[in-house]
């Protein structure tokens, strides 16, 4: 019975992140300020775009079309 609750516990805490993660990436795409509570008050943070996140899914990307283009050649000019 104890497992049960403990799984629920990892369900909840993981829709939390999740939540988290939306909220702040809706905050990053309208341009808002994401209000957090610290040291007893309220603060607004500015959420920040990870440029290492981005290099890295850019570098995928391009690593992916290069990968296509290295099996197949000549799928990339057929249209």
């Amino acid at each position: 019975m104890e497992k049960q609750y403990q799984d629920y516990a990892i369900m909840g805490l993981k829709a939390l992140k999740r939540a988290a993660r939306r909220a702040v990436m809706d905050a990053q795409k309208k341009n808002q300020k994401i209000p957090i509570w610290k040291d007893g008050r309220i603060e607004y943070i500015n959420p920040e775009i990870d440029t290492e996140r981005i290099r890295l899914d850019c570098e995928s990307e391009a690593n992916h079309n290069l990968n296509r283009l290295l099996d197949k050649p000549g799928l990339l000019y057929r249209k």
